[in-house]
């Protein structure tokens, strides 16, 4: 007997499952952009309350990725309280995005370097997302680029998080 649970949109997308793939295209993009460094563990948090609010997602989609943080933060600025939801959505999160890494590292997609709290994308084999899952992985591959270049604490402060 097959049992069928039907589940929201938003657990469709707000799973670990789905977060630890995110998680790893943000560290592939942040791993590529500067090769032999490894994105602080503590971006990572930021990574999920970005990608998967649609409004936000947008506007990562809708930013070049030669254009970088600050060109999305200033497109932000338009819409102020925007801005200032990602440290609520950040801290309302934290528990998926946990959960996401703890994914990520059961797979093999993620491990977690402990003594310098770091995360790094594993080299893994990685099907070419659905044209569903796609907006998400390119906008967190996007972030992690963008991420890459510029200090940790300068991320934290154009995007208004306290870490």
């Amino acid at each position: 007997m097959m049992i069928t649970k039907n589940i929201s949109s938003v657990e469709a997308v707000q799973n670990s499952a789905m977060g630890a793939v995110v998680l790893w295209s943000f560290g592939h993009g942040y791993q590529q952009e500067v090769l032999g460094q490894l994105p602080l563990l503590h971006l990572g948090f930021l990574v999920l309350p970005i990608v998967l609010h649609r409004p936000t997602l947008d506007l990562v989609s809708g930013t070049n990725v030669s254009s970088g943080l600050g060109k999305f933060v200033e497109k932000f600025e338009r819409h102020r309280e925007g801005l200032m939801a990602v440290h609520t959505r950040t801290l309302a999160m934290r528990r998926l995005s946990l959960q996401a890494m703890s994914m990520g590292v059961t797979t093999g997609l993620l491990s977690i370097v402990y003594d310098e709290a770091r995360l790094r994308a594993n080299e893994a084999r990685v099907r070419r997302p659905t044209e569903r899952i796609k907006p998400y992985t390119a906008a967190a591959e996007k972030l992690g680029r963008w991420m890459a270049r510029v200090p940790p604490a300068t991320t934290f402060s154009l995007l208004r998080v306290s870490p």
